[in-house]
């Protein structure tokens, strides 16, 4: 009889304590109220000429045998990269991209090697928008016939002070915002409670394509035209109301 009024009151107990664990469990669980707020967008938007330009070289070169090939592409490469150093362009921005080297075969018959093609591309950094021009043409001229311009993409080499005024704009945007559903809303916007910004970094604009043209069949240096590039924004806000 003792032992069964042992085990009756450890159960109650448990029950017991199982049943506070629920309750407290339940009320830490449950969520609290957001405060009254207004959440708004805001996008930023700033135009800026880009300062550095990625200018896409390449040597193709086709022979009759594969040794062939790689001497002449290499001679024209190191001519290639000799002229556009010398053109003010640093060692550290001129990049190999890739190096191919592949057979030729013949259309009419089977598997039948008739030559083969050597490719060697670099990327070349100009830091000096208004030197383009000339060192695509001393490129062209160092590297003959056998040279290639894959194109030019543009970017900006430091955001920092474009994104900075675009940021500016993107509150402002989402604050005007924020005011008008105040208004629509008859309550009197507070401050902002929650920020959080969503912006990319401007992306690269890449120049059309175009092929090689020998400088001596022209008077005139290759006309390249940089344009602007938009750095933009965009921000999350929620302001508190009253």
């Amino acid at each position: 009889m003792l032992h069964y009024r042992h085990t009756l009151s450890l159960s109650l107990l448990f029950s017991a304590l199982t049943g506070v664990g629920f309750m407290a469990a339940a009320h830490a669980e449950k969520p609290e109220p957001l405060p009254p707020s207004i959440h708004v967008n805001g996008i930023g938007r700033v135009s800026i000429a880009p300062d550095k330009a990625d200018v896409s070289l390449s040597i193709e070169v086709q022979a009759k045998t594969a040794e062939s090939a790689r001497n002449q592409a290499a001679g024209a490469m190191m001519a290639l990269i000799k002229a556009v150093k010398a053109a003010g362009v640093a060692d550290k921005d001129i990049q190999t991209r890739y190096v191919s080297l592949y057979p030729i075969y013949a259309p009419d018959t089977a598997n039948k090697i008739t030559g083969y093609q050597l490719s060697n591309q670099v990327t070349v950094c100009v830091r000096d928008i208004a030197k383009i021009s000339t060192i695509m043409d001393t490129a062209v001229n160092a590297g003959g016939n056998f040279t290639r311009i894959q194109g030019i993409s543009f970017a900006i080499d430091n955001p920092d002070a474009a994104l900075s005024e675009a940021r500016e704009i993107a509150y402002k945007n989402a604050r005007i915002k924020a005011e008008q559903y105040a208004k629509l809303a008859s309550v009197t916007l507070g401050k902002a409670i929650y920020i959080n910004e969503g912006g990319l970094p401007p992306v690269p604009v890449p120049y059309t394509e175009m092929s090689a043209m020998k400088s001596a069949m022209v008077s005139d240096s290759t006309p390249v035209q940089a344009g602007e590039q938009e750095v933009s924004v965009t921000v999350d806000i929620v302001f508190g109301v009253e």
